[in-house]
């Protein structure tokens, strides 16, 4: 079994205050706090800090703390031996699960874990048992941490109090220490005005919006108003002086790169009571908007299957959102602009034609090799490549070499805590900032061998034979083999059905 002595040279330093702790004090005075009893625990253990992660979230979740997935994701790289951090609780006190992806992570590559308290080795099998130990304690006190908030917060609604972010046209306010809302007059009148051009003007959302956005009105969070904004205020029951909680609840995510998903409850689990808010509108207004709502609601056009054999490809030129497919009451379908009059839309089958056409003079180009590459260029510029990292390796191992010099300094006297910490710091960026431009010139040497036209040709040539029999959901997965992005633009300068569409291909021609 390895010692100790052995996991001095690359530590990583895990900070994390919990949205759920004390506050006592500040963010930035308990991380302070925390990093000098590391740094003094560093100095006393002859521990070399590489790199310090800091975050403020709760640990119920792994995939909700981003600077734990980059420490995990730089652990499995090979670059800690070590990670220290205020106590095993701070690594994480989420579902058995996500403790164990943790663990096993820091298991597998040999870290150690150290704490002011203690030193573990995962490897040792009473170690190993401590921290599990350590972290099954960790987790029921989370969940008894959230038993007694959730009591609280279900009294506080019961009792008519408000404890989200204000919506739009009420501020926050408070009748004692119960957290209530209070008019905001100037967002109240657009408010009055939605429900009034809704229900007694009969304008649908999408007009309402652009009257409210032609007036120069804004919502909070965004510079214009939106059909689904207008339809989220019509839908909304705080308007009317109650309040409705748990008509909905957050799935976890299960990767890093999930999106936030909410799963709408049965009403049977509704909250609802009668807020310390006063209403904007009446109950009968509201009543009647829904009302209207009901009888105007049409099927989702979405039903989870592409329709668009172009779907994420092309964007619009002017604002640079997705153009998206819209069909026509006589068949066929146009692909357009979500926002109105940025941009013209356009007849599918146009696209398809400039589409065909490109991919038609492409193939017959390389089937003769024109675009062949030419191989002593190449090679040129492979070699300046080469160099350069070449160079920057000297310099990263020059990089290197200070940072294992540090320590020395350190226990010499040279510097001092703060200093090493801040020197430590900035090595490590200029580290990974030599190691981001070795990579970017790495990937610039390989790009040299980036596929011609002729390794694309037996897909192009099937896509061009078999477009008519394929689905749209087959042509979009072909298409966007040969097909980085295409940018489109009509405006009324162009005549007829004429349009520029510019196409980023993902093979060099």
């Amino acid at each position: 079994m390895k010692s100790f002595s052995d996991y001095r040279s690359r530590v990583a330093v895990y900070l994390r205050k919990s949205r759920m702790d004390s506050d006592a004090e500040s963010v930035d005075e308990t991380l302070a706090r925390h990093a000098e009893t590391l740094a003094e625990l560093a100095e006393r253990l002859g521990l070399n800090i590489v790199k310090i992660y800091k975050e403020v979230v709760s640990g119920d979740g792994l995939f909700t703390r981003p600077e734990m997935i980059r420490l995990l994701n730089d652990i499995e790289n090979g670059c800690y031996s070590a990670v220290c951090c205020m106590d095993i609780d701070r690594l994480g006190r989420s579902s058995q699960k996500d403790g164990g992806i943790i663990l096993e992570t820091l298991q597998e590559h040999d870290v150690f874990i150290i704490t002011p308290s203690k030193t573990y080795n995962l490897n040792d099998e009473l170690d190993e048992q401590s921290v599990e130990m350590q972290s099954f304690i960790a987790r029921q006190e989370l969940k008894s941490i959230k038993r007694r908030l959730r009591r609280g917060l279900n009294k506080t609604l019961e009792n008519g109090g408000h404890i989200a972010e204000p919506p739009f046209g009420y501020r926050r306010a408070y009748l004692g220490k119960k957290p209530t809302l209070e008019i905001c007059e100037d967002e109240a009148d657009i408010i009055r005005s939605v429900f009034d051009m809704y229900v007694n003007q009969g304008l649908g959302s999408q007009t309402i919006a652009e009257h409210l956005n032609a007036a120069g009105l804004r919502p909070r969070k965004n510079d214009h108003f939106s059909r689904t904004t207008i339809q989220f205020y019509l839908k909304n029951p705080i308007y009317t002086g109650k309040i409705v909680w748990n008509r909905k609840h957050r799935v976890k995510k299960k990767t890093y790169t999930d999106k936030n998903r909410y799963i709408p409850n049965p009403e049977c689990d509704w909250i609802t009571s009668e807020g310390l808010h006063p209403a904007i509108i009446t109950q009968e207004l509201f009543d009647e908007a829904q009302r209207i709502c009901e009888s105007r609601s049409h099927p989702p056009t979405c039903q989870d299957e592409i329709k668009n054999p172009f779907a994420g490809l092309i964007r619009c030129q002017n604002c640079g959102r997705i153009m998206q497919r819209q069909c026509g009451k006589h068949g066929g379908s146009r692909l357009l602009c979500v926002n109105k009059g940025c941009n013209r839309s356009i007849k599918t089958e146009h696209i398809e034609n400039v589409v065909f056409d490109a991919l038609r003079d492409i193939l017959s180009n390389a089937k003769y090799d024109v675009f062949a590459k030419s191989e002593s260029v190449n090679a040129e510029r492979a070699e300046v490549i080469r160099r350069l990292i070449s160079g920057m390796q000297k310099e990263l191992k020059q990089l290197n070499s200070q940072k294992n010099s540090l320590h020395d300094f350190l226990e010499k006297g040279v510097y001092d805590i703060p200093t090493f910490l801040e020197r430590s710091q900035s090595i490590e960026k200029r580290t990974a900032s030599c190691e981001a431009e070795i990579a970017k010139a790495q990937s610039a040497l390989v790009s040299l061998t980036i596929p011609r036209a002729n390794d694309a040709a037996p897909t192009t040539e099937y896509l061009l034979n078999c477009y008519s029999i394929l689905s749209p959901a087959e042509k979009n997965i072909i298409l966007k083999t040969l097909i980085k992005s295409m940018s489109y633009l009509r405006t009324p300068q162009h005549i007829g059905s004429s349009f520029d569409l510019s196409i980023n291909w993902r093979y060099e021609i």
